[in-house]
């Protein structure tokens, strides 16, 4: 049976990511949106200053087992404090979900002994309450993009990772795509890289690596339309030398496996943002028509504007529910690609609707910067394209019914 009501824990858990996103999300990312160049903003104190703030209070290892010092949220309970962070900014929501990955892999695949390293990157991160530590999933290419969810498919990766049997050592070269989220400042990156080019998809290997390995160096940070407080950049291996530890996974039948549970839990989530800034932009432009006087009345009074109002509540209440039932399968480990893509198509696309007819129900102010909502409508239109477009993955899971 399936139960909405969330345990008291994840209540105040969630109470605390609203406040904090009101609070400090919020003010800091139309403070950052505002700054022309991106690496001003990201060595800027307003950056930093937000940062720091959410490793204080615990919101960067939302998804850290809780036995290595994480919040050890699964499921249901990490998307709804995504939301919440969301409902602020989708681009400081995106690096909270991200910044984890490093450290919740560690910690949940048993493979800590494998190298120093790993045993002390997890406890620097749970403890940092600075903001220093955080990773990335580098796995688009300058080449390759939506086509990288083949994930029965023959396409491999032009990162190449070559094996030295003598030494045991594996030789990394090749260049990631600007928009590997967290990818300016990521001090660990899971990698995806061919090893086997003649296997395919099944021919790659997935490495877990410290940021700082000689070879390994970074673009400047995106300039984007939308969730311009969200770094993004590329990543290039020169010759990156690497020892056996930090292979995750070697080429095999576990690569696909493994592409589809991150991207099914990763397709899930950005739905989830998308569910956040719909819900904010909703929320702001009810209260705007409950205060603006327009004939006589406010307009909310007005029968076009609540039509509008409720079609947008009724939108993001139905792309919340699918997202839950998605998040619900894998925490019954059923995940379902098709679920997670319906999800991501979903809410996207009606956060995109949304987000322009709250633009719409404010009028003037609705391009105005005065309001957040202009930004919420250019934020979520990375949400259609970021991790696979949604034309993508809907052909993707379209061949799966």
């Amino acid at each position: 049976m399936v139960d909405f009501a969330l345990p008291e824990e994840v209540v105040d858990l969630q109470k605390l990511a609203r406040e904090f996103a009101i609070s400090e999300i919020r003010p800091a990312e139309a403070e950052l949106d505002a700054m022309r160049d991106p690496e001003a903003a990201f060595t800027s104190e307003t950056y930093r200053s937000v940062v720091k703030k959410m490793h204080e209070i615990g919101l960067h290892k939302t998804t850290v087992p809780s036995e290595s010092g994480g919040l050890g949220l699964s499921g249901v309970a990490s998307y709804v404090i995504e939301e919440e962070l969301a409902f602020g900014g989708t681009g400081l929501a995106s690096r909270a979900l991200i910044a984890p990955i490093g450290a919740a892999v560690i910690a949940g695949s048993g493979i800590a002994a494998k190298h120093p390293f790993y045993k002390d990157y997890v406890e620097a991160f749970v403890e940092d309450t600075e903001g220093k530590h955080s990773g990335c999933w580098a796995i688009t290419e300058p080449g390759r993009g939506s086509d990288f969810l083949e994930i029965d498919g023959e396409t491999t990766f032009s990162t190449t990772a070559v094996h030295n049997p003598a030494n045991g050592t594996w030789k990394i070269n090749g260049a990631k795509a600007a928009w590997v989220t967290n990818g300016w400042e990521a001090d660990i990156i899971l990698l995806m890289a061919t090893a086997r080019p003649d296997m395919g998809m099944e021919g790659t290997a997935v490495f877990l690596l410290p940021g700082d390995l000689p070879g390994i160096s970074r673009g400047r940070p995106l300039d984007k339309l939308g969730m311009r407080a969200l770094n993004q950049a590329e990543i290039f291996f020169d010759e990156v030398e690497v020892p056996e530890e930090f292979l995750l996974f070697d080429a095999g039948p576990a690569y696909p496996m493994l592409l589809e549970m991150i991207v099914t839990g990763g397709n899930t989530a950005v739905a989830t943002l998308a569910v956040g800034a719909a819900r904010a932009a909703y929320e702001t432009a009810l209260q705007y028509s409950k205060e603006r006087v327009q004939g006589g009345k406010a307009i909310f009074e007005h029968q076009l504007i609540a039509m509008k109002l409720f079609d947008a509540f009724r939108d993001i209440e139905a792309a919340r529910a699918l997202i839950w039932k998605s998040a619900w399968l894998m925490e019954s480990n059923r995940p379902d690609l098709r679920i997670s893509f319906a999800a991501r198509s979903m809410a996207c696309n009606m956060a995109m609707r949304v987000t322009a007819e709250m633009v719409q129900v404010l009028g003037g102010y609705g391009i105005s910067k005065e309001y957040p909502v202009e930004k919420f409508y250019r934020d979520v239109k990375l949400l259609q394209i970021m991790d696979g477009t949604l034309e993508r993955i809907s052909l993707t899971a379209a061949a799966r019914l």
